[in-house]
């Protein structure tokens, strides 16, 4: 995403504020767009998807299933 798509977007965000006389958009909307904006730009949809094990789980394919509690 380029910066002046960021801009253009941020723009757009602001302008329906401005403009919304329903009075539906508030500070969660505000945020999530905004959120909306980062994810796009960072490339990603805000999931971290990396793999952390515990003293459990050496890996995916060696885990240890005797002493996973239930």
């Amino acid at each position: 995403m380029s910066k002046q798509e960021i801009i253009e977007q941020l723009r757009n965000i602001k302008e329906q504020y401005l403009n919304d006389s329903k009075g539906e958009i508030n500070a969660e909307v505000i945020i999530d767009a905004i959120t909306d904006v980062i994810h796009d730009t960072e490339g990603n949809d805000g999931m971290d998807f990396t793999e952390e094990y515990d003293e459990h789980y050496d890996s995916f394919e060696n885990v240890d299933f005797t002493t996973l509690e239930v």
